[in-house]
């Protein structure tokens, strides 16, 4: 099994953990904790988002060729790739991170390469499993980032999970 640095959160984990303060539990299970610098430069983050990743996270830089090489790789694979989220990627394959992040091209991405990642709903089930959060919790928290964020998840992926959870809190 393959031992991990850390996990790095793109914008789309960042707005989320911000929106629900969870930083605790996150911090527990999944540091260090880490973004790249060019989310953080982004001008599409308000204020205290920004804040709140200056304070739980450390910002990350391409500092390799490799990981420029990298980032210029997944452009031509994915052109629709931010360069954010082409950073967040090369900086997880080269410092062996997970990946936190719901957007699909992202996911796609890792999955493309075998960097390892995680989405929002894996995290609630985690935080379920290790006693953090109830069921009834982890569900309410999915439910404000659909209603206050505007997050979209499938209806049937959220149905899905939500059956998963109950089977999980049965066992």
């Amino acid at each position: 099994m393959q031992s991990f640095n850390g996990t790095i959160l793109d914008a789309t984990a960042l707005i989320d953990f911000c929106c629900l303060n969870e930083w605790g539990w996150l911090q527990q299970h999944y540091s260090p904790l880490y973004i790249a610098q060019e989310v953080l430069d982004s001008d599409q983050l308000e204020l205290p988002t920004r804040e709140a990743a200056k304070t739980y996270l450390t910002a990350l830089n391409l500092s390799t060729e490799e990981m420029f090489a990298s980032f210029l790789e997944f452009g031509a694979r994915e052109p629709l790739l931010s360069a954010a989220d082409r950073s967040t990627i090369a900086i997880a394959r080269h410092q062996l991170l997970i990946c936190a992040s719901d957007d699909g091209l992202v996911v796609e991405t890792c999955k493309a390469y075998s960097i390892a990642y995680t989405r929002t709903l894996r995290l609630f089930g985690e935080m379920v499993e290790t006693k953090h959060k109830t069921v009834i919790e982890v569900t309410a928290m999915a439910d404000t980032l659909i209603k206050e964020r505007g997050k979209h998840i499938s209806p049937k992926v959220l149905a899905d999970w939500k059956q998963g959870l109950q089977q999980d809190d049965i066992l």
